[in-house]
């Protein structure tokens, strides 16, 4: 180094210049800037590089309680909108009915008709409970406005008239299904009364006519004076005989609930023919030999006969031909129908002798 007074080149460790003896003061060598920074990293610990994006804090005690209670609310927000849909609400209803609770039947068919007024299931629910509380009138009220809608099912109709006819409005119930479609009639089918069958055509006949009537709906009961039977007419348990004459029958079927069909029958003339005289052979005359006479006898009509006097029905009905008596006699025979009309007679003369 050298002297910081002459500037004479000083060895290295002398304590005083050799050439102008000023003390020369030892001064710690310094390292440079780029060495006094490689020694201090060398000395700092490694540190990791620091990792791009935000450091979450650790949240707090009252930050956590906090997020308890937004996800409780939360959770009992969902459950109570699950547990208050239409389907949920009229689930527990119909459970609530079936094991007889009635009032909170009520209360949760009623909260989910709220939401769907014009469900049908919803509905008939409601009006059966009504009636399990012996409250038909109202059960019956509940169903009625539905019938204003066209698309109405015949499930609404098939307990409508059930609960009518209980009820005792069964000519409403009979007016509600008789301008119906037919599968509104078909699924209230026991509830409908089809008019009896007659199986003798209204019209004019010639002779007594025996009228039949069935039904597989219930009894039938009938007039024949032309007014509507009920069920204080007369029963028909057997073949109705129409004499000669006017008569107008009808007919009704009334089934095990009451409920009666519509009006069958018709107007009946019986208009008896007097029968023609009958056919005897063989004509009047003289015969040496003896001889069968024979009576033709139409359908529906007996053969009566007498020798020498007039017949009535009272005389010897005609079976089998007649062996001509002897001698001069006169045969008169007659027919009558089985309405009672009489012909005239029909009368031969015979003269038989051997």
């Amino acid at each position: 180094m050298k002297c910081p007074k002459c500037h004479k080149e000083v060895e290295k460790g002398s304590l005083y210049c050799p050439h102008c003896l000023a003390e020369i003061p030892w001064v710690r060598e310094f390292d440079s800037v780029e060495t006094q920074m490689k020694k201090q990293q060398q000395r700092k610990p490694v540190k990791e590089k620091k990792k791009t994006g935000f450091r979450l804090r650790k949240p707090g005690k009252k930050q956590i309680i906090l997020l308890l209670i937004a996800a409780a609310v939360i959770l009992g927000a969902f459950c109570y909108r699950q547990l208050h849909t239409f389907s949920a609400l009229y689930s527990y209803a119909q459970r609530q009915f079936e094991q007889e609770n009635y009032a909170s039947a009520i209360e949760a068919v009623n909260d989910a008709l709220e939401q769907k007024p014009d469900n049908e299931a919803a509905n008939i629910l409601l009006s059966q409970i009504m009636e399990k509380q012996e409250d038909l009138e109202s059960a019956i009220l509940i169903l009625k406005p539905l019938l204003g809608n066209e698309e109405t099912g015949p499930d609404v109709y098939r307990a409508l008239v059930r609960m009518m006819i209980e009820n005792g409005q069964i000519r409403e119930a009979e007016d509600l299904l008789k301008d119906c479609s037919r599968e509104i009639r078909r699924a209230c089918g026991e509830y409908i009364c089809e008019p009896p069958t007659v199986k003798l055509s209204p019209g004019t006949y010639t002779s007594v006519q025996s009228l039949e009537m069935e039904s597989d709906d219930g009894e039938i009961y009938y007039t024949m004076d032309g007014t509507i039977p009920t069920e204080k007419s007369q029963k028909y348990t057997e073949p109705i005989t129409l004499q000669e004459g006017t008569v107008e029958v009808k007919a009704v079927c009334i089934n095990e609930y009451g409920v009666m069909s519509k009006v069958a029958g018709g107007t009946y003339v019986i208009n008896l023919q007097i029968p023609k005289a009958p056919k005897v052979s063989p004509k009047s005359g003289d015969y040496e030999k003896k001889t069968k006479i024979k009576v033709t006898i139409p359908d529906g009509c007996t053969a009566y006969y007498a020798f020498d006097s007039m017949p009535d029905v009272n005389s010897t009905v005609y079976e089998r031909p007649i062996s001509m008596p002897e001698g001069y006699h006169v045969l008169n025979v007659i027919l009558v129908t089985d309405s009672g009309k009489v012909s005239k007679a029909t009368t031969r003369e015979y003269y038989l002798q051997y």
